[in-house]
Parts: structure tokens; sequence; C-alpha cells
């Protein structure tokens, strides 16, 4: 049986490398060998671990001497899922609750609403955008695996320096993102610049704070109370906008 484990285990471990992500992977599994070989959660935590660079395929010893946390596999349990527990991370890795406190701490990661935040003033470099890739491309595959196996995703982002490095170009190229080009000097062709920023101003206009937790707090019920649609019609505006730059031969429109 053990063996059994890890013969699929490599076989995930081969998928990752390939550039597929846990769902797909699991699909080419359940195809030949059938649905009760492995769940998606474990294919996810698998390739959680493949992403914190642990290729062990073996199972963590469950007595003994115990087990040493790995940051770098907290971290990337939490980058995939930022609503996840103790209890859950400490399973998965076999690790007592007080060990992945301890180490959830020491990363700088802190609980608001029972979702793991950032520390303040943590930059968001080439490795932390990666990571957010990697989580919103298996919420896609989650949400929507069939529409994008037929029509695949067209990706906006803009040229910040993280979104343009050559780990972040890699990372696009292993996702087979169609990536959308994006003029330089141009935040006001990004939708959150024109669309998203404009209604979170109007929604902070005349509001005064006295902490952090006040900010989040009004930005928790800004995003709180859009839907889809609202998203959806700031993304439909951008070939309108594209046209207004081009009539107006390139100049920053506001």
């Amino acid at each position: 049986m053990e063996r059994e484990k890890q013969y699929f285990r490599h076989i995930l471990q081969f998928y990752y490398r390939k550039g597929k992500n846990a769902v797909q992977a699991r699909k080419k599994l359940t195809d030949v060998y059938g649905e009760g070989v492995l769940t998606v959660r474990q294919c996810q935590n698998w390739f959680a671990k493949f992403r914190s660079g642990n290729f062990d395929v073996e199972d963590a010893p469950r007595s003994g001497k115990p087990v040493e946390a790995d940051k770098d596999a907290i971290k990337a349990l939490v980058d995939a899922n930022r609503r996840i527990t103790t209890g859950e991370i400490g399973l998965r890795l076999n690790l007592s609750n007080s060990t992945v406190y301890d180490h959830l701490k020491g990363l700088g990661l802190s609980s608001k609403l029972d979702v793991w935040l950032l520390p303040d003033n943590t930059t968001i470099n080439s490795e932390v955008y990666c990571h957010q890739l990697d989580k919103l491309n298996d919420a896609l595959q989650q949400k929507s695996s069939e529409l994008i196996n037929r029509k695949g995703i067209v990706f906006h982002q803009d040229n910040a320096r993280p979104h343009t490095s050559l780990v972040t170009r890699q990372k696009l190229l292993q996702l087979v993102w169609d990536t959308m080009l994006h003029p330089p000097y141009s935040p006001n062709l990004a939708p959150s610049d024109y669309y998203l920023f404009r209604s979170l101003q109007n929604f902070l206009d005349d509001k005064t704070f006295t902490s952090n937790e006040e900010v989040k707090s009004h930005l928790d019920q800004f995003f709180a109370s859009k839907d889809q649609n609202f998203y959806e019609r700031g993304i439909m505006l951008l070939p309108e906008r594209l046209q207004k730059v081009l009539d107006q031969n390139g100049q920053y429109i506001i």
C-alpha cells in the first residue's frame, strides 16, 4: 500500500514539474486509476509541499522524535489557503498546534477574521506575487476548470517590477496563460486604476481613521459590498478605455 501511495506521488511530482496544477494532475491520475485514488485536497497538499522545495514523497514519521517544522511548507499552505487553520496545517505536516502557531508567528503572520494576513509593510516581491498567481490558478481550476480548459485564461497586469521579473515571466509560461501586453507607464489602463480604486476612493471620501484596524474594517466592508457583476463591468470597460487612448494619440487620460 505504501509503495502504491509513493508511486502516485511520483506521478504528481512529474506533473508538477511539467507545469500542471493539482486539479489537472489529479484528473490525469483518475482518468487511468479511477476516482478513489486521491482526493483533490490530498493533491493540493502535495503540490504545496513541492512548491516549498520539498520533493520527498514519503509520509512524515508519526512517532519517535518530534518532527521539526518546515517553515517553507507552512508558508506554502497558508499562501494556498489564507483561511487554513493551525489544526489543518498540523494534521497535514504532522506537527502540533503549538509548533505550527510558533512558526506562523515567526513568519510574521497574524489571523484576522479567520484569515491569515501578511505582516505590516510586507513588500510584494516576485516570490510573493508568484505564490498569489498559484493561489489564483488553483481557485480558477476548482471553480471553472471546464471553461478554462475549453477557452484558456487571458491575464492582464500592469508593468510593476514584480509583474515583469524573470521569475514571474517563467511562472506565467508555466501556467500557460495568455498574457495581455500592457503599455509602459500606463497605470490608467489598468481596471484596478480607472475603475476599482476610483470606486474605493468614493467609498472612503470624508472618512477619518485613527488606526489600521479601522482602515481594514472599512476595506472589508467595501469588498464585501461588491458582487461579481461589479468586477465584470470594470474588465468589460477595458476595450473602450484603450480606444480612448488611441483616439487621443496615446495621451494619458483620467
